[in-house]
């Protein structure tokens, strides 16, 4: 028999069971809330059929500092921690739903990361509904210049889902504090100057440097292939780059630049601070 219960007191059964499940930080957001963004607001009205979407919950997990501290030099290590965080959240999402439904409530989860619409428009970048959007809706924390979340106990360092749901549950307030304090370090520590000092961030410039072995690398290199002769598409085919590609695809990594998480200062502990300065500076 499912047990009748306030809005206040499903709201808390809700979170502590999201953090039971391993999640870090968890906020609660109204969909109503969500119309200031109309591209997402569409979406958040389509997922859930009649009456909607009442909620959205968003649960966050830390990045450990120290997984990105080789990242420069080893991306692989920080792709590697990356995979585990989104198959932890995708776990946490689906036991979310779960209990929801045992609740006598419905809800859906928006994707980790894919699968996402394949728009030429936006090269299949750009998802229905964005985490971060709704994170800052969630009290999580704000946006930094660097257009990431900053939350105050991890900075950027968090990967989040977002969970819609009819359940009438109570909304947190946005975090007050701005957050980011201009320090424009994640402005310089960009390789690809992505990031302009007024905020705004090039996307154009930013993907093809850090999914260089995703969707804009992999058009680069069939066109190449298209291109080239027999001898050059076989050397083309025998590279390892190609072999990139193929781990990838089968592994789902393809994120190669971490710099600006690295290099915020929000949320790092004085020694975190001391080492990161100090391994690049």
């Amino acid at each position: 028999m499912i047990m009748k219960k306030t809005s206040g007191e499903l709201t808390q059964k809700i979170k502590q069971k999201t953090l039971s499940l391993g999640a870090d930080l968890v906020g609660i957001a109204s969909s109503r809330a969500m119309e200031k963004y109309p591209e997402q607001y569409q979406w958040i009205e389509k997922i859930l059929p009649p009456p909607g979407t009442s909620a959205l919950i968003v649960a966050g997990i830390r990045i450990p500092p120290s997984v990105l501290e080789t990242s420069r030099e080893n991306p692989r290590i920080a792709q590697f921690s990356t995979q585990g965080l989104y198959a932890k959240l995708t776990g946490i999402a689906h036991d979310l739903t779960i209990c929801l439904d045992e609740l006598g409530f419905r809800g859906a989860a928006i994707p980790t990361h894919l699968p996402v619409p394949m728009v030429k428009e936006t090269q299949g970048l750009k998802a229905e509904v964005s985490h971060r959007h709704t994170a800052v809706e969630a009290g999580l924390g704000n946006l930094g210049i660097n257009g990431l979340l900053l939350t105050p106990e991890f900075g950027p360092r968090v990967r989040l889902v977002t969970i819609l749901t009819d359940a009438p549950l109570v909304p947190d307030k946005p975090y007050a504090e701005r957050l980011c304090n201009d320090c424009m370090k994640c402005v310089k520590a960009c390789p690809v100057q992505a990031i302009g000092e007024d905020g705004k961030v090039n996307v154009l410039a930013c993907a093809p440097n850090i999914l260089k072995h995703g969707l804009p690398g992999l058009v680069r290199f069939a066109t190449e292939i298209v291109k080239a002769d027999l001898e050059k598409k076989k050397e083309l085919i025998r590279s390892p780059e190609f072999w990139e590609y193929w781990q990838n695809l089968n592994t789902g990594i393809f994120y190669y630049c971490f710099e600006c998480l690295r290099a915020c200062p929000i949320g790092l502990s004085e020694e975190s601070r001391r080492i990161n300065s100090q391994a690049w500076s």
